[in-house]
């Protein structure tokens, strides 16, 4: 096994399925274990499905074999007593925290005069109200041992927002903000707080967008895939999972000790 991070605790939220479960594979392949956070439910302002108990399941065998423990935590972590009683929860079992990845987050397609009140207060609660609430939590546990890393998932559309992300680039723009923020609150405490943003990655939230961009351009889906990678990315190639988990595992690692506050793209090179 190698060792990056080993015998660190990490938390990873929305870690069923998709960049999550790559990043608690990738952290657990590095010596960490894991608490794996999700709401293992569909939510019903999501236009596409969200990760399931059998994938919670599926990923737990997945990190136990590679000699790592892992604790599956059910939790909406847009509630506050949900978040805290995870944190209570994952520190009983194992002690501490040591990396928080705070990667949940949700898209919708709308323009402004169709997206409802209601649809904008659910993107904005997932993508940045989880991240205010887990860090909250976490943060008193950091301090009293006075390290962790904090990584927030960000997103290329939180620079350059499309004109149907009405909510979500701005909401990926405040992750950006936040992480700049809390990274000076924390400092003296020496836990480094940073960002990934991803390009265009090929994960169940993208997947189930696909069919709506795809009829917007008149094209098949994969050939909406594989125009996106094109269009979006400078290199023309896809960017994987294991792509943007390999950056959180930088960020997670002491090989970063000395970078805080930043926003590291993993775009392809994006236009």
């Amino acid at each position: 096994m190698k060792g990056k991070v080993k015998g660190k605790v990490a938390i990873v939220t929305g870690a069923a399925h998709g960049m999550g479960r790559s990043h608690c594979l990738v952290l657990a392949g590095e010596g960490a274990d894991i608490a794996a956070v999700d709401l293992v439910r569909d939510q019903p302002l999501s236009s596409y499905p969200m990760g399931t108990q059998d994938e919670m399941n599926s990923l737990v065998k997945e990190v136990e074999a590679l000699g790592r423990r892992a604790m599956p935590v059910r939790c909406d972590v847009t509630k506050s007593n949900q978040v805290a009683d995870m944190l209570a929860s994952v520190v009983k079992e194992f002690g501490k925290v040591d990396i928080l990845v705070n990667n949940v987050g949700v898209c919708r397609l709308e323009g402004i005069a169709e997206m409802t009140e209601e649809q904008w207060d659910f993107l904005l609660a997932v993508n940045v109200k989880s991240q205010f609430l887990c860090c909250k939590y976490v943060l008193p546990h950091m301090i009293k041992q006075r390290s962790g890393k904090i990584i927030n998932i960000g997103s290329v559309s939180g620079r350059q927002s499309n004109a149907e992300g009405i909510a979500y680039g701005p909401a990926k723009a405040a992750v950006h903000a936040f992480t700049h923020a809390l990274a000076k609150q924390v400092a003296d405490y020496n836990i480094n707080v940073n960002c990934v943003a991803p390009g265009s990655v090929n994960t169940p939230m993208v997947q189930g967008l696909r069919p709506q961009i795809a009829q917007g351009y008149g094209v098949t889906e994969d050939e909406c895939y594989a125009n996106m990678c094109k269009r979006n990315h400078l290199m023309g190639r896809e960017i994987t999972e294991e792509d943007v988990s390999r950056a959180v595992l930088f960020l997670a690692s002491e090989d970063s000790r000395n970078i805080d506050g930043m926003v590291i793209y993993v775009d392809g090179g994006h236009p």
